[in-house]
């Protein structure tokens, strides 16, 4: 990651001091965070108990004569793990390119912004690519004939009402979440099978419009990933690739999940290793500089994979 040289950080012309253009994408363009809500765990790797799930959906019940033995029940228990892995980057401000900085933020508060920025893609990333896969979920539709940009012979409602219900028959579970890439949103919104469906939504601002759209489809929340990347190196020319594309994820979401609950993942996080994101300033100001080091340690890791309908390559 370079540092600005003194000639970048000084202007030959009067400076703006409340104008500064700098590319930041909105939080609520990622989905990574908020389909897999953070834990805390203790140790940087581990294991939680699963019960069998057949023996909650058996009928166990069984007549008794006066006197008679009972019928015992039975259970059974799973593990699974996790292991949260640590990633890591560092930037140095040299005292004379902060002393001759006339850009109107701190080099400091530049840096951390574009941080942030970095920490963000780079989970949503790997969510895009572990998650928004073959074989992951309890249902996989890759059907090429699933095509919701053919507007004539798909039926997105449909193929959505099947998801829940096969979700909720096979986990007694109602999923409340859909998400997609952004590409995806604009066929539904185009579909005109979903227009007719929500064209006497009131005022159509976009919370209404995506009210509307959750509730066509019957889930709580309607995500759309926009998060871009350049999947590039420093050398080469920005090109923006989006990080979720044509891609429709149905799952349940519980963010306060905790004993006996169920969702769909979770993202395991160890503090001690940098948690979701962790700044710390190096002392030693070597090269009369200033270093400072970000990491974080996670895990993403599904909970609950029969709680999951993806749909590939849709539109």
């Amino acid at each position: 990651m370079a540092t600005p040289t003194i000639n970048q950080v000084q202007a030959y012309e009067p400076v703006l001091t409340n104008f500064l253009i700098g590319y930041m994408q909105a939080d609520d363009r990622f989905l990574a965070s908020r389909l897999f809500p953070p834990v805390a765990i203790e140790k940087d790797s581990g294991q939680y108990w699963i019960f069998t799930k057949k023996y909650f959906f058996m009928r166990s019940l069984k007549p008794r004569a006066p006197g008679g033995d009972f019928q015992y029940i039975s259970q059974g228990v799973e593990t699974d793990t996790f292991v949260t892995i640590q990633n890591a980057l560092g930037f140095n401000i040299p005292d004379e390119i902060r002393d001759n900085s006339q850009i109107p933020l701190s080099l400091e508060q530049t840096f951390l912004r574009q941080v942030a920025q970095t920490s963000m893609i780079e989970k949503e990333v790997q969510f895009s690519t572990d998650f928004f896969a073959n074989g992951v979920w309890g249902t996989t539709d890759n059907n090429a004939t699933t095509d919701w940009d053919d507007f004539t012979a798909s039926d997105p409602v449909n193929d959505i009402l099947t998801a829940r219900r096969t979700v909720s028959n096979n986990t007694g579970v109602d999923p409340n979440t859909m998400s997609m890439g952004f590409i995806v949103d604009q066929a539904l919104r185009n579909h005109p099978d979903i227009i007719d469906r929500v064209k006497y939504t009131q005022a159509a601002t976009q919370p209404n419009i995506e009210s509307a759209l959750a509730a066509c489809f019957g889930v709580a929340n309607y995500w759309v990933g926009k998060a871009t990347y350049s999947n590039t190196n420093e050398a080469a020319a920005f090109s923006a690739t989006a990080i979720i594309d044509d891609d429709c994820l149905v799952c349940q979401v519980n963010p306060g999940a905790g004993l006996f609950d169920v969702t769909a993942g979770k993202t395991f996080f160890w503090q001690a290793g940098g948690g979701m994101g962790s700044i710390y300033r190096d002392p030693p100001r070597r090269n009369h500089g200033d270093d400072f080091q970000h990491k974080e340690q996670w895990d993403q890791k599904v909970t609950a994979a029969d709680t999951g309908y993806l749909f590939l390559d849709v539109v």
